[in-house]
C-alpha cells in the first residue's frame, strides 16, 4: 500500500484536481453570455483574477503562476491581453484559440496534451469547440505578472451588466449592491491610437508557438540515468533550454518565459532516479500515474499522482519519479527562471551511470 506525503510540510504542496476551487466570477467578462459559464482555478501564486474572493492553493512564490480554466461547450474567454507570457495546456476537450484586437487576426484548433505560448501583448481569446466539458491549465510568467488588459468591446459589453473595473484590480457587481467607492479610479477601454501599436502575428508565425501532441518528436537520451534500469524515458522541451543534460535536445521556444516547460514521457516502472535542484519545480500529470519518492532513498515519504493532480517541489530534495500503474504515462514539468536549472544526482546514481557510459562534464552536460 502505497503510503502519502507525511511531512507537514509537503502535505500542503500536493494539489489534487479535487482539491481545486473554482471562481464563477474571476473576471470582468462573468455576465456576458458566452462567457459566463467559466470556472476559473487559481492554483500556485496570486494569478490575475480580479475576483476578491479568489481561493489560492499555494500562495507561496515560485517565479511563475499556474491556474486553470475548466469551461463547457461553447463557452468563450473574452480578448484580453499580458504584460508577461501566458502558455496553456489543454488538458481535456477540444479548444479554439483566436487572436487580434477583433479577434480575427488567426485561429489555432487545440487537443489534449497540445501547448500554446501566446506572445505578450497581443490580444487572445479562447473556446471550447469540444463535445464535452473543457479542461485547461495556463502558466503566467513572473511572481507578479500584473493585470489583465481587456479589448474595448469586453469593457462596453461588461458595463451593460453591471461590472466594473478599478485601476487597483478590482471587480465591481452593481448588480449585488457593491458602489465604485468615491476615490477609485475605473478601467477605461483603450483607444485606438494604443490599439494600433498592439502586434500583429499571421497564423503562420503563431503555429511555431505551439506544441503538438500528436506530432511530439522524442530525445531518447537526454538525462544521466538514461541507461539505467527504471530510469528510460523520453523528453520534449518546450520552452527555455529544460532540464535535459544532453547537449543535442532541441528547444520549441527558448526565448525567456521566466521559467522552463517540458513533457515527460515514460512507461510503468521507468522515470527518474533520485535528484535534486536548486529551483522550484512544479509537476502536473496529464496521462498515467507517477509516484514522487522525497528524499535520497524515499524517506521523506511519497505521493501517488493521478490525472490532473500536481506537486509542488521545493528546492534541494532528492525526488525520485516513476510512472507506475498499467498505461504510459505524460508528465509535464515546470521549473522556476530561464536558466537550465543543474540536476544534483544521487551519488550512487552518478557511480552506476558512469558504468552505463555515461558521465557529466564540468558545464553538467552530458557525456557518452
Amino acid at each position: 500500500m502505497l503510503k502519502t506525503i507525511v511531512k507537514e510540510e509537503y502535505k500542503k504542496r500536493v494539489i489534487r484536481f479535487e482539491d481545486l476551487v473554482a471562481d464563477k466570477a474571476a473576471f470582468i467578462d462573468a455576465k456576458t453570455p458566452g462567457s459566463d459559464k467559466k470556472e476559473n482555478f487559481t492554483i500556485i501564486g496570486p494569478g490575475v483574477s480580479e475576483s476578491s474572493n479568489r481561493f489560492i492553493n499555494l500562495e507561496e512564490a515560485h517565479g511563475f503562476n499556474f491556474g486553470a480554466a475548466a469551461m463547457p461547450n461553447g463557452t468563450k474567454n473574452s480578448l484580453h491581453s499580458h504584460l508577461t507570457a501566458e502558455v496553456f495546456i489543454v488538458a481535456k476537450g477540444t479548444w479554439r484559440f483566436f487572436w487580434g484586437n477583433d479577434g480575427t487576426e488567426g485561429e489555432a484548433i487545440l487537443k489534449a496534451g497540445d501547448v500554446f505560448s501566446i506572445p505578450t501583448k497581443i490580444f487572445r481569446a479562447f473556446e471550447n469547440i469540444g463535445a464535452d466539458d473543457g479542461f485547461l491549465y495556463c502558466i503566467l510568467g513572473e511572481d507578479n505578472p500584473g493585470k489583465v488588459t481587456w479589448a474595448p468591446q469586453v469593457l462596453r459589453a461588461a458595463e451593460g451588466y453591471g461590472l466594473v473595473l478599478l485601476e487597483d484590480g478590482r471587480l465591481i457587481d452593481t448588480t449585488a449592491g457593491q458602489e465604485v467607492p468615491a476615490d477609485a479610479q475605473v478601467v477605461k477601454p483603450i483607444g485606438n491610437e494604443e490599439l494600433a501599436l498592439v502586434p500583429k502575428i499571421s497564423e503562420e508565425e503563431m503555429s511555431k508557438q505551439i506544441f503538438r501532441f500528436q506530432e511530439r518528436v522524442p530525445h531518447l537520451e537526454s538525462f544521466l540515468d538514461c541507461r539505467l534500469p527504471g530510469g528510460e524515458k523520453k523528453s520534449y522541451a518546450l520552452i527555455g533550454p529544460g532540464m535535459a543534460e544532453a547537449i543535442d535536445r532541441s528547444t520549441l521556444l527558448n526565448y525567456q518565459h521566466s521559467f522552463n516547460f517540458e513533457l515527460i514521457e515514460a512507461e510503468p516502472g521507468n522515470g527518474f532516479h533520485p535528484f535534486k535542484q536548486d529551483v522550484k519545480q512544479v509537476v502536473f500529470v496529464q496521462k498515467g500515474e507517477w509516484k514522487i519518492s522525497l528524499g535520497e532513498n524515499g524517506e521523506e515519504g511519497e505521493v501517488v499522482l493521478k490525472e490532473k493532480d500536481i506537486l509542488s517541489v521545493p528546492v534541494d530534495v532528492y525526488r525520485r519519479i516513476e510512472c507506475v500503474g498499467n498505461d504510459t504515462g505524460f508528465l509535464f514539468m515546470i521549473n522556476s527562471g530561464d536558466q537550465r536549472p543543474k540536476l544534483e544526482w544521487a551519488p550512487d546514481v552518478v557511480t552506476a551511470a558512469h558504468k552505463t557510459g555515461l558521465s557529466l562534464d564540468e558545464n553538467n552536460r552530458l557525456v557518452k
